[in-house]
């Protein structure tokens, strides 16, 4: 958790893994506040749903140009 806080600062997004919701919630609850729309959860059907928030669901599995496409909306948001 430390090493995505510490990156996220600089980074257009930040992709995380929601498996850190269940290690260290508190954590990444903070986290993704601070991250607002800057951020992209992978999560699995068989999660939790999350509430509704600013940062971007993707679920897995998912393919290679579906992450793309996250990415560049973002990109395209941040013009």
């Amino acid at each position: 958790m430390q090493k995505a806080e510490a990156s996220s600062g600089e980074a257009l997004c930040t992709i995380l893994d929601d498996e850190m919701l269940k290690s260290e919630t508190v954590a990444a609850t903070q986290l993704f506040k601070n991250l607002g729309s800057r951020a992209i959860l992978l999560v699995d059907g068989l999660s939790a749903p999350q509430p509704p928030a600013d940062y971007t669901t993707l679920t897995k599995p998912f393919t290679g140009a579906d992450l793309l496409g996250v990415i560049n909306s973002l990109i395209e948001a941040a013009k």
